[in-house]
């Protein structure tokens, strides 16, 4: 699929982006507070599984052990802190499944929208015909984060020993104040790691921006929406980035605004990222141009 490099403009893609929603604006404002409210239910319900499972285990490993050695007490914290992890691990799949089947569905709609059709509430619900796609992609995407996240905590434990072996005599003066140095130091450690969690952070949504819409709109798998999203947010990283902070700052003035400003910007965010996505891969059949055939000549038949 053919995709154009370096076309990706955010404040353009916020304008279009705001031109394809403002006629059902408020239909998309109803949508995702619905979409906001089954997600936190679903996380609650998913995270009391989650706490019983690590109750029950935990319960059983500390009766077992109760008259056993140190080890066996010690195990029988870790281990249900272990599987609490692992649950957690596909409870976060199915909970990104469960979103990006309905964020699909929002971009059904945003593809309708945008050729002149009007939005529906049940589209909402029109991504589950993608549910196989989208639990592809959030195996895929859990995989990565969960890499990402034993990075870091490796690195924090790398650093943090590292500090406590070689400067933890030298937090405190000795006159019992804490010292400016070596405390700065620690806190500059600790910027650097938040500063480079946000730039990761940035280039993978950059990268996996499109997913989803080529999901719901171009129909593809979730193997091969993540790998052409890849290729295309590659192609245009810079305004995809910039982009994502645009609505971050848009998002952040919503959570000032009483965290409810969130719910009537997010309608103009989806629109902006659809926008964005058209931009870059066009509209389905928009790239595409009609020969007709030629007129018969009837000059070179016989009797003409």
């Amino acid at each position: 699929m053919e995709y154009q490099s370096g076309v990706v403009s955010p404040i353009k893609s916020i304008e279009q982006g705001w031109q394809i929603i403002k006629n059902d604006y408020w239909m998309y404002v109803l949508m995702i507070l619905v979409f906001s409210v089954i997600i936190i239910v679903g996380s609650l319900i998913l995270g009391v599984i989650n706490q019983a499972i690590t109750g029950v285990i935990g319960g059983v490993l500390g009766m077992a052990t109760t008259n056993s050695g140190d080890v066996a007490q010690a195990s029988a914290i870790i281990i249900p802190q272990i599987i609490a992890q692992i649950v957690s691990f596909f409870t976060s799949i199915i909970l990104t499944t469960l979103a990006g089947v309905l964020v699909c569905g929002l971009y059904k709609s945003l593809s309708r929208v945008s050729s002149g059709g009007r939005a529906d509430f049940a589209d909402l619900f029109s991504g589950f015909e993608h549910i196989q796609a989208c639990f592809i992609y959030a195996v895929v995407i859990s995989i990565i984060n969960f890499i990402i996240g034993v990075v870091y905590l490796v690195a924090a434990v790398a650093v943090g020993a590292g500090a406590l072996v070689g400067g933890l005599s030298g937090i405190m003066t000795r006159d019992g104040q804490i010292n400016p140095a070596v405390f700065g130091g620690l806190a500059l450690i600790i910027l650097a790691f938040a500063g480079i969690s946000i730039i990761v952070q940035l280039i993978i949504s950059s990268l996996t921006a499109f997913v989803y819409p080529l999901i719901a709109e171009r129909n593809l798998s979730g193997g091969q929406a993540f790998l052409l999203s890849i290729k295309s947010g590659l192609s245009n990283l810079v305004g995809l980035i910039l982009l994502l902070i645009l609505m971050f700052l848009m998002i952040l003035g919503g959570v000032f605004a009483c965290f409810i400003g969130v719910l009537f910007v997010a309608p103009i965010i989806m629109g902006s990222m659809y926008a964005a996505f058209q931009s870059v891969f066009g509209r389905i059949g928009g790239n595409q141009q009609y020969n007709p055939p030629p007129p018969p000549n009837f000059g070179q038949q016989p009797g003409y």
